[in-house]
């Protein structure tokens, strides 16, 4: 019997608000590291500007970002609407809808955007469907529009440490996880996505690589942390997992990671 496509599996994550507190702590994070929501190099001044937030979760991102342009519309698009805003709460250029983004795309929402956002698809995309997810996204764009897609490189997972030469086995085994977490993962797409963009013609105006500086490491390793506690919930080992990880991280080991940003545009 053949295995499941990655699309096909359930979402490995929680949506409960301990889940929602490590995508809004993760946002303020990548703001940080990055220093922009939106890549300076993507136009916003123009009129009847329209964005995409494709995988948005709890709307962080196209909400800051709504605030900061407020004659602009937004669509802020998941799988689940379980962890949107109240509706009291939504900024009023922003419509929150829900869409299974490996699908195809509703016809009145095609070519357009000026903008489509994603980020943080790591975890549910393998190879075996990347290149069919990034090809609906690129529907959306208007000619001429941006896509901008931010994601982790796990092959530059490492450890950092600073013990004084002590082992840090449980650190050696969470670079392994990052590369690859369950005997299904495969991620040589997130490290070729401005080639498979280009592939299909768009051209790629950025492509910054965000590296953390010393002082967001333990922020990285703690929301690391309640990321394994979502996504390994089944492993009965995960607690002491937690536990030994916290250790050495108090004693002066960390894992880091390099992040992307691909910023493309596509033809007129």
């Amino acid at each position: 019997m053949a295995a499941p496509k990655s699309e096909e599996l359930p979402y490995p994550l929680k949506r409960n608000a301990l889940a929602s507190t490590r995508l809004n702590f993760n946002h303020f994070w990548m703001k940080g590291l990055a220093g922009y929501l939106l890549h300076p190099e993507i136009p916003t001044d123009q009129e009847g500007l329209r964005i995409a937030d494709l995988g948005a979760g709890t709307g962080i991102w196209v909400s800051e970002v709504a605030a900061g342009l407020p004659n602009a519309e937004f669509d802020a698009v998941d799988i689940s609407a379980d962890q949107f805003p109240p509706e009291p709460f939504r900024a009023p250029n922003v419509r929150f809808w829900t869409h299974n983004c490996f699908e195809p795309f509703p016809d009145e929402y095609l070519g357009k955007f000026d903008i489509v956002n994603a980020r943080f698809w790591l975890c549910i995309v393998n190879d075996d469907v990347a290149d069919k997810l990034l090809d609906n996204f690129l529907t959306l764009l208007k000619p001429g529009g941006f896509l901008q897609w931010f994601e982790p490189l796990p092959d530059t997972a490492r450890v950092v440490s600073r013990n004084g030469g002590a082992p840090h086995p449980a650190c050696d085994r969470l670079v392994e996880t990052w590369k690859k977490p369950t005997a299904s993962s495969s991620y040589e797409w997130v490290h070729a996505l401005a080639a498979r963009i280009e592939q299909r013609g768009l051209e790629v105006v950025a492509e910054d690589k965000h590296k953390n500086p010393d002082y967001y490491l333990p922020i990285a390793a703690q929301t690391v942390l309640l990321g394994l506690a979502e996504y390994l919930y089944k492993d009965p080992a995960i607690e002491k997992y937690q536990e030994s990880l916290a250790q050495e991280h108090s004693k002066g080991s960390y894992v880091d990671v390099t992040w992307t940003c691909v910023v493309a545009r596509k033809a007129l």
